[in-house]
């Protein structure tokens, strides 16, 4: 009981220390009005090269992770491409539409070979992406930007784990893209 008791306040003491110290820290940084204070937040969001970064290394280790039968890696990274691109859509709403489209054309199937796990389909839809993606970013003026698979995949992780995963856990992992939530 003691301990407990030790512990609880120790605990409080370091939770009342934190909040004084955020309380008084120096946030001089963020000055004016509150207009102004909101643009200065809005212009160091990340803007679609950010965003466009991480697309790019989620899309390919989706890929190898495939390519390896790790169906729940692929599906983790394909949900992780879904969510940094709804990033793209918050900082850059001008831009959402595209991102949608390209989520409703080429993602969803992407997520459907997952749930099948069916890599020859999977690597059909994934050549239909890129040719899609990279025909946006020339119609949006963007042509010097063409992405092209890597020779291998960017994630640090060990990609053959000869894990299984049935229909249903990868559905779950996929969520909307599958039409589950």
């Amino acid at each position: 009981m003691i301990k407990k008791l030790l512990l609880a306040l120790v605990l409080g003491g370091i939770l009342i220390g934190g909040a004084a110290m955020l309380t008084f820290a120096d946030s001089s940084w963020l000055t004016g009005t509150t207009d102004k204070k909101l643009n200065t937040l809005a212009n160091i969001q990340p803007g679609l090269g950010t965003v466009m970064i991480e697309y790019s290394n989620r899309m390919g280790n989706m890929y190898y992770a495939a390519k390896a039968k790790n169906w729940g890696m692929a599906a983790y990274q394909l949900k992780e491409a879904v969510e940094i691109q709804e990033v793209g859509e918050t900082t850059r709403p001008n831009r959402a539409g595209l991102l949608k489209g390209v989520e409703n054309s080429s993602l969803k199937p992407l997520a459907r070979d997952i749930v099948n796990k069916d890599f020859p389909t999977l690597q059909n839809d994934f050549n239909t992406m890129v040719t899609s993606c990279n025909a946006c970013h020339m119609g949006t003026g963007y042509g010097y930007i063409a992405y092209e698979l890597p020779t291998q995949p960017i994630t640090p992780a060990k990609l053959d784990t000869n894990q299984s995963f049935t229909k249903e856990q990868l559905e779950k992992i996929l969520g909307d893209l599958v039409g589950n939530k």
